[in-house]
């Protein structure tokens, strides 16, 4: 009995030394897989580009000849940031550029004509970098050219302006893979035109952002 015992430690022994590089080698790629996935989101990304695509509603816009006209429509842009680290692992600020164009249309008495919004500019962020897969934010800008195209029952009108816009709002991103975010958010815009005129929405944008 006391040889069977010996001779199954012995066993058991031998299929542990068998086992144990998968088992090192297991542990190692889990501890990789770890830190591939805390990565990119307990450490800021020094630089970010990034595209989005959004729906503006809840638009006015007050011009001698449009009294306070409903505007809706769809908007793009791409915005980059230079970033640096405020609280390390814990709240980032970037400053960088954005680009939007907004084709949208406005109504009066009830047909319905375009309005183009096209702007360039500087643009802020500040992040919260927790080690989480979410990163909850808010950006603001402020256009150092902007353009805005009107039809109108008279004609086009065109008018163009620096520094006469700006923009602001919250949203968060969502880390997809290493360096990989998507995000949603929230701004609301205003710009003010010629003759005291104005004009001012909402939009919900969704984008991608690659983080370096």
């Amino acid at each position: 009995m006391l040889l069977t015992g010996t001779i199954s430690q012995y066993y058991t022994y031998q299929t542990y030394k068998e086992d144990l590089p998968f088992m090192k080698l297991t542990h190692k790629l889990l501890c990789i897989a770890i830190v591939m996935v805390l990565l990119p989101t307990a450490s800021f990304a020094i630089v970010d580009v990034g595209a989005y695509g959004g729906y503006t509603f809840a638009g006015k816009i007050d011009q001698p000849g449009i009294d306070n006209a409903d505007t809706n429509g769809w908007q793009y842009g791409f915005i980059g940031h230079l970033n640096g680290s405020v609280i390390p692992m814990i709240l980032s600020m970037g400053v960088g550029g954005f680009y939007q164009k907004s084709p949208l249309s406005y109504t009066v008495a009830g047909k319905d004509f375009d309005l183009t919004k096209t702007m360039y500019g500087v643009d802020a962020i500040a992040m919260l970098e927790l080690p989480i897969l979410i990163h909850p934010y808010v950006r603001a800008g402020i256009a150092i050219n902007e353009k805005v195209e009107i039809k109108t029952p008279l004609g086009t009108w065109s008018d163009e302006k620096k520094f006469n816009s700006y923009y602001f709002g919250l949203g968060a991103a969502f880390t997809v893979f290493p360096f990989v975010q998507i995000f949603g958010e929230y701004l609301y815009n205003y710009s003010k035109l010629e003759d005291d005129g104005k004009l001012q929405s909402n939009s919900i944008n969704v984008g991608a952002r690659l983080n370096i």
